[in-house]
């Protein structure tokens, strides 16, 4: 009777284990499933992101073709593709977006010419730039090297591969022209809190640029000559977008009041590089599906009325319009 007993306790205890074993693997099959079911539709909403993203970008081309077709040869900001695209709802969720002009602010690899050589006029505009905003106008000497084929210094301020060689992490100048204005961030004098100062007035654009006139900050246009006052030639901006006017050529910006008795050379520099016209913006795209946000900036390129999306990123910017 003791062996019979002994035996059911065994069994029993047995059948209690391959339970258990059963109920734990249960459970980790369950686990992967829900795993397995989450990284799929991860995948499936960065996929229909996308999809939204690309329409956006359709969206905004067609605009500009549009604009192309009718606006003439002068871009302005009280244009619709100024505008932002209201928040447009779409299955659990909702995508919205703008246009950035940035034509609208000074291109970084207009400081050398197209045989390596440095142009003075634009040089001399990002020094004064540079100042405008609280830095050394001696820094454009480390955005020239940064940019040039040589490995010679320009100038007290210039930093070529065996500055950069020596910091920690190391790295070497990328000795061609930007590609993306955050890799000013890299080059000698700009790290930290002196790109924030900067970033908003430049840009890097694939190809020599000239800035509208229209679109540029006050601060941009102010930076011509030390002379200009800020706050005046932002009054007189503000008067001229709430007559709906703009600028039609260079003489019409030298009639404010804000440039009377700007030095001749100043002008001179400026009026080279000024235009009413853009052809590079920025899209930046917000798509949220199931309460997840997912931003997407575009670079685009306006030609021959035609649109080319030539770069994407999926680096964050803030809110571009509220949610409806």
């Amino acid at each position: 009777m003791k062996i019979y007993s002994s035996q059911r306790g065994i069994a029993l205890l047995t059948i209690l284990v391959m339970v258990a074993l059963a109920t734990i693997l249960a459970a980790t099959i369950a686990k992967r499933q829900i795993n397995t079911s989450e990284n799929t539709g991860y995948l499936m909403r960065q996929d229909q992101s996308l999809l939204y993203a690309k329409s956006a970008e359709a969206f905004f081309s067609e605009l500009l073709i549009q604009d192309s077709d009718n606006g003439g040869n002068i871009d302005h900001l009280q244009e619709n593709w100024a505008k932002p695209m209201p928040a447009f709802p779409v299955e659990d969720g909702f995508v919205s977006g703008r246009l950035l002009d940035e034509s609208g602010k000074f291109n970084l690899n207009n400081l050398l010419k197209a045989d390596g050589s440095v142009d003075d006029s634009a040089r001399r505009w990002f020094e004064k730039l540079l100042q405008r905003v609280g830095l050394p106008a001696e820094l454009s000497q480390a955005v020239i090297d940064w940019q040039d084929a040589d490995d010679e210094t320009t100038g007290a301020m210039g930093a070529e591969s065996n500055y950069y060689q020596g910091l920690d992490p190391s790295y070497l100048a990328s000795n061609t022209k930007f590609h993306q204005v955050e890799e000013l961030k890299l080059v000698r004098g700009f790290e930290g809190k002196n790109y924030d100062l900067i970033a908003p007035y430049v840009t890097a654009l694939p190809e020599a640029t000239k800035i509208n006139m229209n679109t540029a900050a006050p601060l941009l246009l102010a930076s011509i000559d030390p002379k200009i006052d800020v706050k005046m030639l932002e009054q007189e901006l503000k008067t001229k977008q709430a007559e709906l006017t703009y600028f039609n050529s260079v003489e019409d910006l030298w009639k404010l009041n804000a440039f009377s008795g700007i030095e001749p050379q100043n002008k001179t520099d400026a009026a080279a590089w000024l235009d009413s016209k853009s052809n590079y913006f920025t899209a930046q795209i917000e798509v949220v599906l199931s309460e997840r946000k997912r931003q997407f900036t575009s670079a685009m390129m306006r030609k021959d009325k035609q649109v080319t999306v030539y770069s994407r990123s999926l680096a964050p910017f803030n809110a571009v319009v509220p949610a409806p």
